[in-house]
Parts: structure tokens; C-alpha cells; sequence
């Protein structure tokens, strides 16, 4: 006996460790976890929904695949057609979905977007 404490060895993975090393670890492990789920936690978050079919009409193309894709890439549903010398594109989402975003000013500009195009937006602080 070293002491009054009691050095212990453990096998971790073909490596011998104390016992005081093993909680050193098991100490940094909870720790990890405790930061990754704290960042989860901190995401900001808008949900919107949006119940009946909306349209916007453009003259160029490539701003109109532009929400095309933007609208499909968070989940909603979208429709595409030409007439005549515009482009129209029309979606809803009628159930409620959400935008986990990296910041407070980013999820200020999205809800200011999807507010600006007819959606119900929510937004907690």
C-alpha cells in the first residue's frame, strides 16, 4: 500500500491504467458529452407550416430554381411551371416542420424569410 491511497490497475483495451486515470477518463467522457448535448441544446430552432398552396412568379429561371430547391431542401412541397414569360413556383407545407440553425441572427433571417413567403413561423428565445 502507497499511502492511503490504493493504486489499482485496470486492462483498457490491452493497456494497463490506475484507478485514478480510469476516472481521469471516465471524468473527460461525461464532460464531452455534457458540451455536445449543451450544444444540441443550444441550436436556435424555427418551426413553420404553411397550409395551403402558395405561389411566387419569377422572370429568371435560375431565381426561380433558386426557392425551387430552397423550399425542397427543408421539406416542403414544390411545384415548377412556366407560362408564358414567367416562371411560377408553388409550395406548402401543411404540417409543422423546424430549422435547427447555428445562431440567433441566422434563425432571425430565416423566420424573416419564410414570414415574408406566407409561412406560419415559430421561433422561441
Amino acid at each position: 500500500m502507497v499511502g492511503a491511497i490504493i493504486l489499482s490497475m485496470w486492462i483498457v483495451k490491452g493497456i494497463a491504467v490506475t484507478t485514478l486515470k480510469l476516472f481521469a477518463i471516465a471524468a473527460l467522457c461525461c464532460c464531452s458529452l455534457t458540451v455536445c448535448s449543451l450544444r444540441a441544446d443550444s441550436l436556435e430552432k424555427v418551426e413553420f407550416r404553411l397550409m395551403e398552396w402558395r405561389s411566387l412568379h419569377f422572370d429568371q429561371a435560375s431565381q426561380a430554381k433558386e426557392y425551387y430547391e430552397t423550399f425542397k431542401s427543408i421539406g416542403c412541397e414544390c411545384k415548377q411551371e412556366s407560362h408564358g414569360n414567367h416562371i411560377d413556383v408553388a409550395f406548402r407545407c401543411p404540417k409543422w416542420r423546424s430549422l435547427n440553425l447555428k445562431d440567433h441572427a441566422e434563425a432571425h433571417k430565416w423566420e424573416a424569410f419564410l414570414k415574408k413567403v406566407g409561412f406560419e413561423t415559430k421561433h422561441h428565445h
